[in-house]
């Protein structure tokens, strides 16, 4: 690995909730071994049913996580300085899920035997690092138990609260959330229609609770949509 990409992933280490509990000197040790791989839009990091031979770090851009099995459903969107394949690693299993660019990304790929090697020399932080990997598997586990609760309105609502509360930013006139989708991402990411979402993101324009925008959706009234979310119908 070239000394950019090693500066980066150290970089990426540190930032990632999951890793920041490990010792530098792990750190260092991992980025010898961790390959960066550049993914263009569509491109698949794996698929469901793989064998688990890494642990995948998000670096830059936007990774979706989706299953497939009867139909298409995207199950969550992973952004910088998150993980995928962490249900695999912490089950010790083959990969739950499809990974598959939604942008431009860099993914760092870090040998999951590698880890779990340096983990048992370690049992303090294996059991920090186990506690931020439960939690990691734990939102991911909401999110397929929020894909069939409640209305379309409420699931496309939690769907864009999450990502907004995630990687949102301050802007004027509200908070920008960043994260560019079509509308069949968001279809998938609430498990419903093309046609469902492109009404229901209409009628929230008309209503002021958001505004396209290219980069994503500018959230004009984030309070409207955490009453939406929590709603069980209208």
């Amino acid at each position: 690995m070239v000394r950019a990409a090693a500066s980066e992933v150290l970089a990426g280490f540190q930032a990632a909730p999951v890793f920041s509990a490990l010792p530098r000197s792990m750190h260092e040790g991992l980025a010898r071994h961790t390959r960066v791989v550049q993914l263009r839009a569509h491109d698949v990091l794996w698929r469901e049913g793989d064998r688990a031979t890494n642990l995948g770090l998000v670096l830059h851009g936007r990774v979706a996580v989706e299953r497939s099995r009867h139909r298409k459903v995207m199950v969550d969107v992973a952004g910088p300085n998150e993980l995928v394949g962490e249900v695999a690693f912490s089950l010790g299993a083959a990969y739950q899920f499809d990974v598959r660019c939604l942008r431009r990304s860099r993914v760092a790929l870090v040998p999951a035997r590698l880890l779990q090697t340096a983990l048992r020399a370690q049992p303090a932080v294996a059991v920090a690092l186990a506690f931020e990997l439960a939690q990691e598997v734990l939102r991911l586990t909401r999110r397929l138990e929020s894909l069939s609760a409640g209305t379309v309105s409420r699931r496309l609502a939690r769907v864009l609260l999450g990502l907004t509360e995630r990687f949102g930013t301050p802007f004027p006139g509200g908070t920008l959330m960043p994260v560019r989708l079509r509308r069949e991402d968001l279809a998938a990411l609430a498990a419903t229609t093309l046609e469902s979402v492109s009404r229901q993101i209409s009628v929230w324009k008309r209503d002021g609770v958001l505004v396209p925008q290219p980069v994503g959706f500018l959230m004009t009234d984030l309070q409207r949509l955490r009453r939406l979310a929590d709603l069980d119908g209208e």
